[in-house]
């Protein structure tokens, strides 16, 4: 599945459906400095607010040096448990290639809109890049909650519920657990303790999936980060499906709450992980959301997951992709294909086989170019989303979806 940037599987065996949710410079790091600390709001503390910002700009000279022990001194010992997940986080970004790393203090007018405990919070951005993947730097808004220690102040807390509702933050790997980072080339992927067994393997199918996704799209650079942890909480927020239904949800990373988007990445549902006999072709459905980015921002979603879903099974024979669609499909006849996000939420195990069965005939019987022609005309034509898909397609393949469907499926049957 694909996510925008605005907000099956092999052979019948897996009920899980692929999910689209919605070569950068080597720069070294180049922290920002933080606003002058003179103008503290009417009424806060201001010895109180300088000491917080001097915790804000050792953090930041902490974590560019590699200084484990200096990044965990501004931290409040009594507090245990933050005190253990922010060891874990240092820990965590010490294995990815983290450049651009910088704490800015942030809009302070954010501050009438939360609330929280402790003596003091603050509004800081936090601004990191993952070099070779990262177009730009990543920008997310936080509010940090101090206590004061003496002269000194001390972190307590880094993170506050309304402001992530607000920025629509979702956690990453290296927020939720202890991280294994492999690299191989272009791929990057990350497990975490649970799924590390499988990291070879996957490590495997990721490099013949792409090598599959670049004969098809020779453009993309085969460069991405993909995520392969126990914690489903990125994936429930992002897919349009339950859980259980979402083998794997490609989406976009932007620079911040505004865009634009700095890379295309994927995760993937654990089940599918440790599962050798589909995974490979969920990796090449993703990998096909990730290679077209945000050039399928405006096609239909049948064509969006039908040419993903194209792809992921041209590794079969021909033959053996409609037998499986004639069986996918049944008894299925005068099924419209689905254009909007009712692709996702209504009978999507019979939208996915539809799609991919459509975009397969085409492919196999205009030949593959029709495809990414397709693609490319609805990124630039003129008509109003979904209501005017149907034009398009009639004006550029001669036929209506409906007639696309008919005579896909007596294709598929007639194997």
């Amino acid at each position: 599945m694909r996510m925008s940037r605005a907000w099956l599987s092999s052979l019948l065996l897996v009920p899980l459906l692929a999910c689209q949710a919605q070569a950068p410079a080597d720069d070294g790091p180049s922290p920002r400095d933080l606003p002058d600390s003179s103008g503290a709001p009417a009424g806060m503390d201001q010895s109180l607010r300088d000491a917080a910002l001097e915790v804000v700009e050792a953090r930041e000279r902490a974590l560019v040096a590699g200084d484990r022990e200096a990044f965990l001194a501004t931290v409040d010992p009594d507090e245990l448990g933050f005190s253990a997940t922010q060891a874990r986080w240092f820990d965590n970004l010490a294995q990815l290639p983290v450049t651009d790393v910088s704490y800015e203090l942030g809009d302070e007018d954010v501050m009438t809109r939360v609330s929280g405990e402790g003596d003091l919070q603050l509004p800081v951005d936090f601004t990191m890049r993952l070099r070779g993947f990262d177009r730009r730097p990543v920008t997310q808004r936080m509010v940090w909650t101090f206590v004061r220690s003496g002269d000194e102040a001390l972190l307590v807390d880094d993170r506050n519920t309304q402001i992530d509702a607000q920025t629509g933050w979702t956690p990453a790997p290296w927020d939720l657990a202890h991280i294994d980072v492999r690299r191989s080339g272009g791929i990057l992927a990350v497990f975490d303790e649970d799924t590390a067994e499988h990291g070879t393997y996957v490590m495997s199918d990721l490099a013949e999936a792409t090598r599959v996704v670049r004969r098809h799209l020779p453009q993309w650079s085969g460069k991405f980060v993909a995520y392969g942890i126990s914690d489903v909480t990125a994936i429930d927020r992002m897919s349009a499906m339950t859980v259980d239904d979402t083998a794997a949800v490609a989406f976009p990373v932007m620079a911040d709450e505004r865009g634009p988007v700095v890379a295309y990445r994927f995760a993937v549902n654990p089940t599918v992980v440790g599962d050798v006999i589909s995974r490979g072709e969920v990796f090449r459905h993703e990998l096909v959301h990730v290679a077209l980015g945000t050039t399928d921002d405006r096609s239909p979603l049948w064509l969006v997951e039908g040419v993903a879903q194209y792809v992921a099974r041209s590794t079969f024979p021909v033959d053996d992709r409609r037998r499986i669609a004639a069986l996918e499909l049944g008894g299925v006849v005068g099924r419209t294909l689905e254009a909007s996000q009712r692709f996702y939420t209504r009978d999507p195990l019979v939208n996915y086989a539809l799609a991919s069965l459509v975009c397969d005939y085409l492919a196999t019987t205009r030949g593959e170019a029709v495809l990414w022609d397709l693609v490319r005309t609805f990124r630039t034509a003129r008509f109003s989303p979904w209501a005017e898909s149907e034009d398009v397609v009639r004006r550029e393949l001669g036929l209506s979806t409906g007639e696309l469907s008919t005579q896909a499926l007596a294709w598929a049957r007639s194997a």
